[in-house]
């Protein structure tokens, strides 16, 4: 059995004839040890007389600590993996074995690394430098020198090595839209697959069709290219259903108002004593039903109900139409509700957030179930033919 590594949240899992392992990150590890023991030493501030006399008593000392794991990918026999842990990103090498301490690779806390794939001591990687764009490039595994390859105002991801030509990145490219002050508009363009040659620095567009977005290019060993197709906008509910919900929403609406009124005038909120949700003037806080998965922000409660109704299988929180194709001459859809996805040599391996597949010889079955899985890997050696 070949194995999968995945991300579920902050937490790596591993599938093997053994079943499903988790292990945790060292490194957000560490910063969780440091943000306590910062909280311990500035215990004396809030407490205590003078503090209790100055208000500080009442201030909350308690550092909120975000980390995820954006994506695995295997080196020799060890997950790589990129995490971002708050302010602060970077790449680490985890062994298996528990007893052995996780390499450090890379880290950064102005650049964000969104995306690992492997090939020999190389890391292709998405970096992201700011809230709008990013670039593709590699990261030495020996020596954690970073360049990237590619500059301009798009959201460059998902960079994968080439499995027959390893000198060629294949990654897809949204660009970003600006508005007239040059300000962005919040929107992309629909992402094209494109194909870059380090050798002859030769960049080219593979697929695109201004209507959906073909993001996460993958070719296996003879060369035969797959992605995720997804279309740019969801399909709008019938007629019917918008007459049947319009009072609903119109009623919405009307208490959105209120709630706008009474927070600018009276400073206070129409649910804050009932029970009611976050403040949505504070911004710190976003709606934990939505997520951003590869760029795209959904909503995760409201499409796991949609997919329940389908009932072939058991359907995460991806949209369905978040499709796993197969490209030639024509599009051959493999699967559903696909957010990520690996080619090994006994199948191919996917994930739709809380369940991981594998499809193999036209058979569908499942390996594991997870709680939040957005990236995974599958270990193969598909250096073992090329000299480094």
């Amino acid at each position: 059995m070949e194995k999968i590594a995945f991300a579920d949240g902050e937490k790596i899992g591993v599938i093997d004839e053994n079943g499903v392992t988790f292990y945790e990150s060292e490194a957000v590890a560490r910063y969780r040890e440091y943000a306590e023991t910062r909280k311990r030493n500035d215990e004396w501030k809030v407490s205590g007389e003078g503090a209790i006399f100055r208000g500080d008593g009442e201030k909350n000392s308690v550092e909120r600590v975000d980390a995820y794991i954006n994506g695995v990918a295997w080196q020799d026999g060890k997950v790589v993996y990129a995490y971002t842990v708050n302010a602060s990103s970077g790449v680490c090498r985890r062994p298996l074995d528990p007893k052995a301490r996780e390499e450090h690779i890379f880290s950064s806390s102005d650049r964000e690394i969104l995306s690992v794939h492997t090939f020999g001591p190389s890391i292709a990687v998405t970096v992201r430098g700011d809230d709008v764009t990013s670039q593709v490039g590699i990261l030495d595994g020996r020596t954690s020198e970073l360049a990237t390859f590619t500059d301009g105002d798009a959201r460059d991801a998902n960079a994968v090595f080439d499995a027959v030509h390893p000198s060629v990145l294949l990654f897809d490219s949204a660009g970003a839209g600006r508005l007239s002050n040059g300000d962005f508009s919040g929107k992309y363009a629909p992402a094209v697959i494109m194909r870059l040659d380090r050798d002859g620095l030769q960049l080219e567009e593979v697929r695109g069709d201004g209507k959906n977005s073909y993001v996460k290019p993958q070719t296996n060993g003879d060369g035969t290219l797959y992605c995720i197709k997804r279309p740019e906008r969801e399909k709008k509910n019938s007629i019917l259903i918008d007459i049947v919900l319009f009072p609903f929403r119109l009623l919405k609406a009307l208490f959105g108002l209120l709630q706008a009124f009474t927070l600018i005038f009276g400073k206070t909120s129409l649910t804050s004593d009932m029970g009611g949700g976050d403040n949505p003037t504070s911004g710190r806080k976003q709606d934990a039903r939505k997520l951003f998965v590869d760029g795209r922000l959904i909503d995760a409660e409201r499409e796991e109900k949609r997919n329940k109704k389908r009932k072939d299988r058991a359907y995460g929180f991806i949209p369905a139409s978040w499709k796993l194709v197969k490209l030639g001459e024509r599009e051959e859809v493999l699967a559903h509700g696909v957010c990520d996805y690996c080619i090994g040599r006994e199948g191919i391996y996917y994930t739709d957030g809380r369940h991981i597949y594998k499809l193999s010889g036209g058979k569908e079955s499942k390996l594991a179930d997870t709680a939040c899985c957005l990236s995974l890997s599958v270990e193969t050696d598909l250096a073992a033919d090329f000299d480094f």
